[in-house]
């Protein structure tokens, strides 16, 4: 089974590693340097069906040049992605307590970088699982 999975990550190296990881686990990767190169987030070149999510897994970094990954969720929210099913997280090196718990309450994984390898691997696990037990 291939995963479609979105990564927004502005450090070239560690999107680099992520895109290997994920592709070796079956993912198609999708990746960019900010939201704003992003064109599934510009509502004139989206061509999103608003019925079907169109990844399985959104992994954003917080900090990027442009805009943040709070400010995607909440974009996001607000051109009406279908966001259920989607396995999603966000990480930063800093947080700010209020970012970090509205991101939870949005159904986001939160980690910290540098981030648990094991817990990270442990949530791609859980999720990929997740998503195979539903998908047609």
């Amino acid at each position: 089974m291939v995963f479609r999975t979105l990564l927004l990550e502005d450090d070239e190296m560690l999107r680099n590693l992520l895109e290997l990881i994920l592709t070796r686990r079956g993912h198609q990767v999708i990746s960019y340097d900010s939201p704003l190169h992003c064109p599934l987030l510009d509502s004139e070149k989206d061509v999103c069906d608003r019925n079907l999510s169109c990844v399985d897994f959104l992994i954003t970094d917080n900090q990027m040049p442009g805009m943040t990954g709070m400010e995607l969720i909440q974009l996001q929210a607000k051109q009406g992605c279908l966001c259920e099913g989607q396995q999603r997280a966000i990480m930063s090196g800093t947080w700010r307590e209020q970012d970090r718990e509205l991101a939870r309450k949005l159904g986001f994984q939160v980690f910290r970088k540098p981030f648990n390898w094991n817990e990270f691997s442990a949530w791609l696990e859980a999720g990929e699982q997740q998503i195979a037990a539903t998908r047609h």
